[in-house]
């Protein structure tokens, strides 16, 4: 068993990084279209809002997961593949939404790989549970 998660620990500064651009993107968007709350009805603006309320929306349970999943220490082979697809399907996103608000192939792999990581690592996760049931009886009253 990993002591500290670097994978996760490196991925969650990659993607603060990207938030805290989407954040100046965003408030960059609101001195332009002059709005301090809201989208004030300006469909650029909403599109800003949205690529940095997506990423804040999805990337933190992505990190739980994957940290959690990194230090049971049983599927280390795929840790950097999800932090790192992760990445990936989190760049297509924002890619896809800077280039129209409707569908676009880029926010379509994004959702879907969005989906896609959590739900793998959440699987990994219970998978990893149930081969180890040592930690049901504590869950009991004593």
């Amino acid at each position: 068993m990993n002591s500290f998660p670097y994978i996760t620990a490196a991925t969650a500064v990659v993607l603060a990084v990207l938030q805290m651009l989407l954040m100046l993107h965003t408030a960059r968007g609101r001195g332009k279209y002059q709005t301090g709350l809201g989208d004030g009805g300006h469909p650029g603006l909403l599109k800003r809002i949205r690529m940095h309320g997506n990423l804040a929306e999805n990337a933190p349970l992505f990190l739980i997961l994957l940290g959690l999943t990194e230090v049971s220490g049983q599927w280390t082979m795929l840790v950097p593949w999800f932090a790192l697809g992760f990445v990936v399907v989190r760049l297509s996103h924002v890619l896809g939404l800077a280039l129209s608000s409707g569908v676009t192939p880029f926010r379509f792999v994004g959702v879907i790989g969005t989906l896609a990581s959590i739900l793998g690592l959440a699987a990994l996760l219970a998978i990893t549970l149930a081969r180890d049931t040592h930690w049901i009886p504590h869950l009991l009253p004593a």
